[in-house]
């Protein structure tokens, strides 16, 4: 190994000195491995079996206990817990395999709709952008609407929602066209056409609200499907600090802690690129693999050596990456978290009907108003 390193003295031995030194070259390497991973992961979304033509991809975010330091203290703060300082990480996931596509670190309590009004430009084509309520707003929405962005997000009892702007426009009761129109915007934007879709009946129906105005793309029965997958982004965050030990960070000094996470991000994106394609040469479902299993692997064939020659290695590895599966097994009851801290500042999520309102004659007027100067 030392001869791949040539003018150097030594190779470094310490964890300190790894971390000086990413620490010294973070911020020129970084943003070329980030660059050229997203190429890859773009060529790998295509590998997976698609849903309807749509990339799922799902925008969740989530808190990272930090070591109580003066120094986190003051560059992170503080966030629900009111105990120990956190970090708000907010990640953008393919659903079906865990894909990691983006991602912001910030402060404690920094809010997950501005991280994705950074990241919704560079989202990829043909993206469905899976959300749960915590995502609602007429800036993130028409955001996603100019850019030609695709979404289907779940909404409740915090969003008002305008009918019969135009009662010319006849629709069906259970897949309805809504708009979004604040009072507030009013003056300055233009009302957005959307349309609202209730899966299921009773207490237990959920509202989803999305900008594919034609039930042909996006049908009543697959939006339901699809929306179910957005879980992959729990499973994903569960992945990162259960399997890969991010349950809390090691670093004592905020600087390091922002390079260990990107890290530690990185380092996750390239093992599930290393299990998807093994699988895929394979033919066997990328969505299938087991990150934990997999992770494993990846551990026991660099502590010890499987095989004499590079050729027999790599192909011994390839076989056992290949059994790295999850099991296939139904579900007899739904998943609840055994253990939920309490949080203060956390919004709660209204799970009742989105309130709908019907338009006024006046209200209809300032919509043809809006849309004449926007025309013009």
């Amino acid at each position: 190994m030392a001869g791949d390193f040539r003018g150097r003295h030594h190779v470094g031995r310490t964890y300190n000195g790894l971390v000086k030194a990413l620490e010294r070259q973070g911020k020129h390497v970084l943003p070329i491995i980030k660059s050229n991973l997203r190429l890859q992961v773009r060529r790998r979304l295509r590998l997976v079996p698609d849903c309807a033509g749509w990339v799922l991809l799902a925008v969740d975010g989530s808190k990272e206990e930090l070591p109580r330091t003066r120094d986190h203290e003051r560059v992170f703060g503080i966030a629900d817990n009111g105990i120990f300082p956190q970090a708000f990480l907010t990640c953008i996931v393919e659903v079906q395999t865990g894909l990691p596509w983006d991602w912001r670190i910030d402060k404690a309590r920094a809010g997950e709709k501005i991280h994705l009004l950074e990241m919704a430009p560079d989202l990829p084509e043909d993206t469905l952008l899976l959300a749960d309520g915590a995502y609602v707003g007429l800036p993130i929405w028409s955001l996603l609407h100019r850019l030609n962005k695709s979404f289907l997000i779940r909404v409740g009892g915090n969003v008002r929602l305008l009918t019969k702007l135009w009662p010319e426009l006849r629709v069906r009761i259970e897949d309805r066209t809504v708009w979004v129109w604040p009072k507030a915007c009013r003056p300055t934007e233009a009302p957005l056409q959307l349309r609202l879709i209730r899966v299921g009946r009773g207490p237990k129906a959920v509202y989803l609200l999305t900008n594919v105005l034609e039930s042909t793309r996006l049908p009543k029965k697959a939006a339901g499907e699809i929306y179910r997958l957005r879980w992959g982004v729990e499973l994903f965050y569960r992945t990162l600090k259960r399997t890969f030990g991010f349950v809390k960070l090691r670093s004592k000094v905020a600087r390091r802690t922002r390079m260990e996470m990107e890290w530690g991000l990185i380092a996750m994106t390239i093992v599930a690129l290393i299990g998807i394609d093994v699988l895929t040469r394979r033919r066997i479902n990328p969505s299938r693999l087991s990150p934990a299993q997999l992770l494993g692997v990846l551990r026991s064939s660099l502590h010890r050596p499987i095989a004499k020659t590079p050729a027999l290695a790599l192909a011994v590895f390839n076989l056992n990456v290949a059994t790295c599966l999850k099991d296939e097994y139904s579900r007899r009851h739904s998943k609840k978290s055994r253990v939920r801290q309490r949080t203060t500042n956390t919004p709660a999520h209204v799970l009742a009907s989105p309130i709908l309102h019907e338009a006024t004659a006046q209200e209809r007027q300032m919509a043809k108003t809006s849309l004449s100067k926007t025309a013009a």
